[in-house]
């Protein structure tokens, strides 16, 4: 542990912080990192971090799987903004018959590789349910956009409870800093993942920690700061945390990520929004706290040292060289996964 002394003092920080987030109405707070791009059921980064949970608990058992997820979230993704560029009840139809036929596009609209190809894979499999398909009939049959609707979104959710339901709860303590309203974990639990974790989740907004208890009232949800982990040395074995380094000072930053590597003994994945391949932090303070774009060159310097191993998967990257997709909305999206089991 390093003396007191040494630490940066963000008391200031740790209050401008928390008034930031409890300005907001509780409701807005509980639903507003759960919707539209952001839903953690088609959200890569919250996606991925499902995969990893698996992966950490169930070793090569589920990666098919994982994958399969994968594209389920990029094809659900693609879909639903064709359907907010084009809210017209005949967009649907159109989509659909050009797949059918093969068509490289659609009144003017690209449609993708990785959905002709996703679209011949569920056609050709006898276990899988065609959720595209079932996305855009819905849509031509005058109801409102499939991929809306909680059943199809859900579609991952129904085959991971299936999966795991033989599966008891394990020791594997897990440990999400920055937790929100219970944003990823509601889904962890819906599917099946819950149960088989050790789970604690901690924020810096008490609205955020009593929306969490009302959802959640026997799982351990704490108020708290990153800035100071309430957790022993090597105490946590998987800790993942979302959206939340560009939103510090970058002393905040860095106590948090030192707090963080602290506590793990296993896994943590580290997912950022704004990140980029630049020489220095681009500083942004934004009322009250910051909306910084960090450089991943620094980032990997800092924890290069604290860590036995560091991955670096940037996410337009990945799903471009797995699955074709040359069009994920956010080419800062990363994530940083440190392996500390040899430290």
């Amino acid at each position: 542990m390093e003396p007191s002394f040494n630490k940066p003092d963000l008391s200031q920080e740790t209050i401008a912080l928390r008034e930031a987030w409890m300005r907001h109405d509780d409701a807005f707070l509980k639903d507003y990192l759960i919707s539209d791009v952001e839903d953690p059921r088609i959200h890569f980064p919250s996606i991925f971090t499902r995969g990893m949970i698996a992966e950490a608990l169930f070793p090569e058992k589920f990666r098919e799987l994982m994958w399969e997820e994968y594209r389920f979230g990029i094809c659900m993704s693609y879909m639903r903004r064709v359907f907010q560029q084009r809210p017209s009840s005949g967009t649907p139809g159109f989509l659909l018959e050009a797949l059918k036929q093969g068509d490289e596009s659609f009144q003017a609209i690209p449609v993708p590789a990785y959905m002709h190809a996703s679209w011949q894979q569920l056609n050709a499999s006898r276990s899988d349910s065609n959720y595209i398909a079932a996305c855009l009939e819905q849509g031509v049959s005058g109801e409102k956009a499939a991929a809306f609707q909680p059943e199809l979104l859900n579609t991952f959710q129904h085959r991971w409870r299936d999966a795991l339901s033989d599966h008891r709860q394990t020791s594997l303590k897990v440990m999400e800093p920055a937790c929100g309203s219970a944003n990823d974990y509601r889904f962890l639990h819906s599917f099946g993942m819950g149960a088989c974790i050790d789970y604690e989740g901690f924020d810096i907004c008490p609205k955020n920690i009593s929306n969490a208890r009302g959802m959640y009232p026997d799982i351990r949800f704490s108020e708290g700061s990153v800035f100071e982990v309430d957790a022993q040395d090597r105490a946590i074995d998987f800790l993942y945390v979302h959206d939340l380094f560009e939103h510090l000072s970058i002393a905040g930053m860095e106590r948090g990520l030192d707090e963080l590597c602290r506590v793990t003994r296993g896994t943590a994945c580290l997912c950022f929004f704004n990140m980029a391949e630049r020489a220095e932090h681009l500083v942004q303070p934004k009322e009250g706290y910051h909306w910084n774009r960090l450089s991943l060159e620094k980032i990997i310097r800092f924890l290069d040292s604290r860590c036995e191993q560091l991955q670096v998967i940037h996410t337009a990257s990945f799903l471009h060289q797995a699955f074709a997709c040359n069009d994920y909305h956010n080419a800062g999206s990363y994530a940083l996964v440190l392996d500390f089991h040899a430290k």
